[in-house]
C-alpha cells in the first residue's frame, strides 16, 4: 500500500478530508521519528512498539576474500507487533 492509498483509506470513513488525513499522517510519522531520535519507545496498544535497537560493533568476514572486516555500531529503528495485531493478521477473513 502506498502513502496515497493509505490516505484514501483513512478518508473513506468520511470523517476526515484528504488534506486532513495527509496532515495527520505526516504528523504521526514526524512524531514517531522524533520520539525514536530522542531515545523513546512508542507504544501503540493493539498495534505494537516502535523502538531503537543498537547492534554492537563486531568483526565479520569478507565472503570473497575471507579477510576480517570491522563492522561498526549500528543504531536502527525496529517495530515489534502486538499480539492483537498478530492474531488479526493470522485470523481467517
Amino acid at each position: 500500500m502506498t502513502r496515497k492509498e493509505l490516505i484514501r483509506r483513512i478518508t473513506d470513513e468520511g470523517q476526515l478530508t484528504p488534506e486532513q488525513a495527509k496532515v495527520f499522517l505526516d504528523r504521526l510519522v514526524t512524531t514517531i521519528t522524533q520520539a525514536l531520535h530522542e531515545g523513546e519507545r512508542v507504544y501503540l496498544p493493539k498495534f505494537g512498539i516502535f523502538e531503537i535497537r543498537h547492534h554492537l560493533p563486531r568483526t565479520g568476514r569478507n565472503p570473497v576474500t575471507g579477510e576480517p572486516v570491522s563492522i561498526p555500531l549500528r543504531t536502527v529503528p525496529s517495530f515489534r507487533p502486538a499480539e492483537a495485531l498478530k492474531k488479526q493478521i493470522h485470523s481467517p477473513h
